[in-house]
């Protein structure tokens, strides 16, 4: 009885394993070196300041490289997902199953996750070399800015997959939101080098200005209250919602 009970559960699990086998597990096994390519901006402008020594910014610059990472990776759901349900086909074969389109989207995203994971690992050993950052609850923080930011980009490019109807409008716009999402805002950056507040209060429309922030105060870079840190851990729960509201009312319809 208790095994019936639980059926539902084991097989929406199996669909999220399967997909994330086929999606990330399996293609990085063949060819690792797709986790280089997001690597290779955050690192050369981390080069960039190394030698013309500005070294006030590279704490900043190691915690933008690991949110551009996981923007850069997780933002391929856009062409990942279009892909495979123009070309492909794949999506149909999820919907038969029991546990439909959701346990395949989020075994695509853990799949994008993983060719993030070492250039995350690279930026989080500098980071841990150059500045010291030790404390478990920091790095616990940090983590938690890296996940949420995963979720919310991941979920805003399988929303913008949905509007893809040709194979020519694949891989067009996640490099765009990729520098909307990395280095418009105050990633890179302090929030406190914005000077217009007017222009810091739109930083907000993007998830990972209050993660970045997040991280910044992680690593005692800027002093963050509990009011405020309660707001930027808000902040991107409530992008994920609307997202999630947005990808609500877009699949009803016939894509």
């Amino acid at each position: 009885m208790r095994t019936k009970r639980l059926e539902p559960l084991l097989m929406f699990v199996k669909s999220i394993y399967a997909s994330t086998m086929l999606f990330g597990v399996i293609p990085f096994k063949q060819n690792p070196f797709w986790s280089l390519s997001p690597m290779l901006a955050p690192m050369a402008f981390l080069l960039f300041l190394s030698v013309y020594g500005i070294s006030e910014i590279i704490p900043y610059a190691l915690i933008g490289g690991m949110i551009s990472i996981v923007v850069a990776n997780s933002i391929t759901m856009e062409s990942d997902a279009a892909f495979n349900r123009l070309i492909l086909r794949i999506d149909a074969m999820f919907v038969l199953t029991r546990g439909g389109l959701i346990p395949y989207a989020i075994g695509l995203a853990l799949g994008n996750l993983i060719n993030a994971l070492p250039g995350i690992l690279v930026f989080a050993l500098l980071l841990w070399a150059l500045v010291g950052l030790g404390d478990a609850g920091s790095w616990g923080v940090m983590l938690g800015a890296l996940s949420i930011t995963w979720a919310v980009v991941s979920m805003f490019g399988y929303y913008i997959s949905t509007f893809a109807r040709d194979i020519r409008d694949l891989w067009v716009y996640s490099p765009i939101f990729t520098g909307a999402f990395s280095y418009l805002p105050p990633v890179f950056y302090p929030l406190e080098r914005i000077p217009v507040p007017e222009l810091k209060f739109l930083a907000f429309l993007s998830p990972t200005t209050s993660t970045a922030r997040l991280m910044q105060g992680a690593m005692g870079l800027v002093s963050l209250g509990s009011a405020e840190s309660m707001i930027l851990w808000l902040t991107p729960m409530i992008h994920a919602s609307i997202i999630f509201l947005l990808l609500h009312l877009r699949v009803r319809k016939p894509l």
